[in-house]
């Protein structure tokens, strides 16, 4: 919405009442961009690590290391996604699992490192 010239007192506050009112049911619906993918918003599935592997900043091998994940680890996961080629033990996938970090960032691993895959879990 355009307004031209200058709102002063009522006029700017039955503006704003109007553009609010438009925004309800939108506003009401929307979740928050920072919600998505957070702790709050996820419902976290239990991934058992059998493999050592590197966390990543993105679903593929180029992306930033973070970590690693060892041997007997037990992580929340968030989702699933494709991404690029990971090979781990001889065996190749495109499917990455989102892992929960409890931090501002969550980062992701091969499937080929957990002992399900990623079983249980929705796309991200």
């Amino acid at each position: 919405m355009r307004v031209r010239g200058r709102l002063t007192g009522a006029g700017l506050a039955i503006a704003a009442a109007a553009v609010l009112s438009g925004l309800g049911a939108t506003a009401a619906s929307a979740q928050p961009a920072d919600a998505i993918g957070t702790k709050a918003e996820a419902a976290n599935v239990p991934v058992h690590v059998t493999t050592p592997a590197y966390i990543r900043s993105a679903p593929q091998t180029t992306g930033a290391v973070w970590g690693t994940v060892q041997f007997g680890d037990n992580w929340d996961a968030i989702c699933f996604t494709e991404g690029g080629d990971a090979s781990l033990n001889g065996r190749t996938s495109d499917i990455w699992v989102q892992l929960d970090q409890w931090g501002p960032s969550n980062g992701f691993v091969t499937e080929l490192a957990l002992q399900n895959g990623h079983a249980g879990l929705r796309p991200c």
